[in-house]
């Protein structure tokens, strides 16, 4: 009976075809992010860059994400989903080329910016399809799906980092590579999903959505934060405690890996029970994983644990309040919503590195662990006020 409850919870039948086909162009854009993001801290790191100036240099893709929100949805109505995934994914690469080529502070904060500009199109205009193709009963999958080949990249990422290192022009011939292939996958699939029939979405901007559950908001946001501040701030951490490239690679693919196997069932249990009690739970799982890290002493085996909770409950808070605010707003204003849930987490991102930089070069490691968990503590505690003032 258990096992017949769980194939049912595991079916994944019933996601729009489309969605598979776009998830393995979402699995190329994580793939080629976590690698070049982790390089590149890798080298600034080696070139004596302090950890807020790596910080401040990786908040300015989150910035020209943030920017492209105020336009994505009028490209959305003008030229299509396809397009834009296909011209933004090509300008992004372009510049993930140039800015190992030309490694210099200015060069890398201009290339971020730009290049979190194209980003922020791919991804609004990836995650809108996702929602606006799915329906109640299956969204929680469907975005499961979509987010488990995104992270699946992102957990590869550095482990190529951990098979071929960082000298020469190994960092730069893998790059060309991934762009590449990411730009053949996404044209290799266009027969598949430019068929798909796209509402018509709303040209107003209805702030009021954020009113319909500010705990979303807020959870977003830090997901954010810490997402950001993993990707450019984690890879230092760990050189700080004296871990060799490979290891770093090694460890963080492995938190990753973990997240994306969990995956299928965080999907499938959203879809079947309460959104925002699995929301609560993922959040204690990040102070969980902070505070394991605090008492880890370099421990190979404790950070391992720890970044396998980091892995689980990173990945699957974006999945789950995405599918909760999917499920809360018409089809109609979903462009809008999404683009407005991707902004506040973009604003996140760009604030974290900053923070937790900041409070890294005062603390050193501590200023990591301490600046994210007040955040996590924070974020779980109003959700749990919110949740007493509704009764």
């Amino acid at each position: 009976m258990i096992l017949n409850s769980l194939k049912n919870y595991l079916d994944f039948n019933i996601v729009n075809p489309s969605v598979k086909y776009l998830s393995i162009v979402a699995f190329c854009t994580g793939i080629i992010l976590s690698y070049f993001y982790t390089v590149v801290v890798i080298l600034q790191k080696y070139e004596g860059y302090s950890e807020f100036i790596i910080g401040l240099v990786a908040s300015f893709g989150p910035l020209g994400l943030i920017f492209s929100g105020f336009f994505v949805t009028k490209l959305i109505k003008k030229i299509g989903f396809y397009k834009i995934i296909l011209i933004a994914t090509i300008i992004q690469g372009l510049c993930m080329i140039l800015m190992l080529e030309f490694f210099t502070p200015i060069n890398l904060g201009i290339g971020f910016f730009i290049g979190g500009m194209m980003g922020g199109l791919t991804w609004m205009t990836m995650d809108t399809w996702v929602n606006i193709v799915s329906n109640n009963k299956n969204r929680g999958k469907s975005i499961a799906i979509y987010n488990s080949s995104v992270t699946i990249g992102l957990a590869m990422g550095p482990l190529l980092l951990g098979l071929f290192g960082t000298s020469g022009n190994i960092p730069l011939t893998i790059c060309i590579f991934l762009v590449v292939f990411k730009i053949t996958s996404l044209v290799s699939i266009k027969k598949f999903v430019t068929q798909i029939s796209i509402p018509n979405q709303s040209n107003k901007m209805k702030l009021s959505i954020l009113t319909i559950s500010p705990f979303i908001f807020i959870a977003i946001f830090f997901a954010g934060m810490e997402d950001s501040s993993f990707l450019a701030l984690f890879p230092a951490f760990m050189i700080n405690d004296f871990f060799s490239d490979k290891q770093i690679g090694i460890y963080i693919f492995i938190g990753g890996m973990f997240g994306v196997l969990c995956q299928p069932f965080v999907g499938a249990f959203a879809d079947k029970f309460d959104k925002r009690k699995i929301i609560f739970l993922l959040l204690f799982c990040h102070i969980c994983w902070l505070l394991l890290l605090s008492v880890s002493n370099s421990n190979d085996y404790i950070i391992v644990i720890a970044l396998m909770i980091s892995g689980f409950a990173s990945t699957s808070l974006y999945t789950v309040t995405l599918a909760y605010l999917g499920e809360r707003i018409e089809i109609t204003d979903i462009a809008f919503a999404i683009t407005l849930f991707i902004i506040i987490y973009e604003i996140g991102e760009y604030l974290g590195p900053i923070i937790v930089g900041l409070n890294m070069n005062i603390f050193g490691n501590s200023g990591f662990i301490f600046t994210l968990l007040f955040f996590s503590s924070f974020t779980f505690v109003f959700g749990i006020i919110r949740s007493l003032l509704k009764k």
